[in-house]
């Protein structure tokens, strides 16, 4: 048969046929016999079908709400789990500070009860405990080689600790100690205070001193740049200042009223691979210098739209001092990082 034959046979065909119809509905009712057969319809509302197809399953409500309950418990369980690999204890006050040491084997911590402590990184064993603190150990610092260890209160001593024989060997006291640093290369050891100086310290004997006396406002933070041969540091009164290390002098510095925080600087970072500084401060402000000529790039205004300037140059009506310092604190920048690319 063609298709032509085909088509003519089906046109041929009425819409009022009864043979048709009658096969159509006669084949329908069986296919919907043979569901019913195969299909077990279950009432919902009949809770005794119900019970019974839950008994024939080994189901009933009191496992359901067991269950329900052991996956509570087991939330809760996770919730309470300890989220740490490392747990160091030994401290009575609040830690203040942390260093991992270069070789990453120790890690050293400063707290509030006046001590340092150096722990294994692997078991948390106790390798030494740092006494003889006059106040808060605010300041923990490991070597460029991990064999020393420098601490410092807020009081202004810094203490020098050899690991091998878990000993002091060195200890000077300055005034309050704002920030403690070794260089990365060698063993010279760095601190600000809040009087705006800067030490200098050339170890293992640590007799060679240098001084670098900044502004009348605290030496508040530092970064090595320049191949680690200048020391940038920023000041309690936005200033920036560049320090060549070998003769102890100011390099370069940013200082005018146009170019420097509205207050104090509080972190540094930089890029040695762009000759890029970034200095972050209360003023909400970040600011981008050249470290190799001193030279002002840019400021980044880190403050939310359309909020206000420092208290210096506007206060709200009726807003005493103390107010107005805790407003701009809420701006304040704390930490910079630059990438190397």
């Amino acid at each position: 048969m063609d298709l032509n034959d085909s088509n003519m046979r089906e046109n041929s065909k009425k819409p009022g046929d009864s043979t048709s119809q009658h096969g159509n509905e006669n084949e329908e009712n069986e296919i919907h016999d043979e569901i019913e057969d195969e299909i077990e319809i279950i009432e919902m509302n009949d809770e005794d079908v119900l019970d019974a197809e839950m008994d024939d399953m080994g189901l009933d409500e009191d496992e359901n709400d067991n269950n329900e309950e052991e996956d509570d418990d087991d939330d809760e369980e996770e919730i309470e789990c300890d989220p740490f690999l490392l747990k160091l204890e030994g401290h009575t006050g609040a830690i203040f500070c942390l260093d991992v040491s270069a070789n990453n084997s120790l890690i050293a911590t400063g707290s509030e009860d006046d001590t340092a402590m150096v722990f294994h990184s692997q078991n948390a064993e106790i390798v030494l405990k740092c006494q003889g603190h006059k106040d808060s150990v605010t300041c923990v610092r490991f070597s460029h080689d991990s064999q020393y260890l420098a601490t410092g209160d807020l009081s202004g001593l810094i203490k020098v600790w050899k690991m091998a024989s878990k000993e002091e060997i060195w200890s000077f006291e300055l005034s309050d100690l704002e920030w403690l640093q070794w260089h990365p290369k060698g063993l010279v050891l760095f601190a600000g205070t809040v009087d705006g100086q800067v030490w200098m310290w050339k170890g293992p004997q640590f007799v060679e001193t240098k001084t670098m006396q900044g502004p009348n406002a605290a030496c508040s933070a530092a970064v090595l740049v320049n191949q680690d041969r200048c020391l940038c540091c920023g000041y309690g009164d936005g200033s920036l200042r560049i320090w060549d290390l070998k003769s102890a002098a100011v390099a370069h510095s940013l200082t005018d009223r146009h170019h420097a925080h509205e207050g104090q600087v509080n972190c540094i970072d930089c890029s040695t691979e762009f000759n890029l500084i970034a200095t972050g401060g209360l003023d909400g402000i970040v600011e981008l210098v050249q470290s190799n000529n001193g030279k002002f790039i840019t400021k980044l205004d880190c403050r939310p739209r359309g909020g206000e300037g420092s208290s210096q140059q506007q206060r709200r009506e009726g807003e005493d001092e103390e107010d107005a310092e805790e407003r701009e604190n809420k701006n304040s920048i704390e930490s910079v990082a630059l990438a190397s690319r």
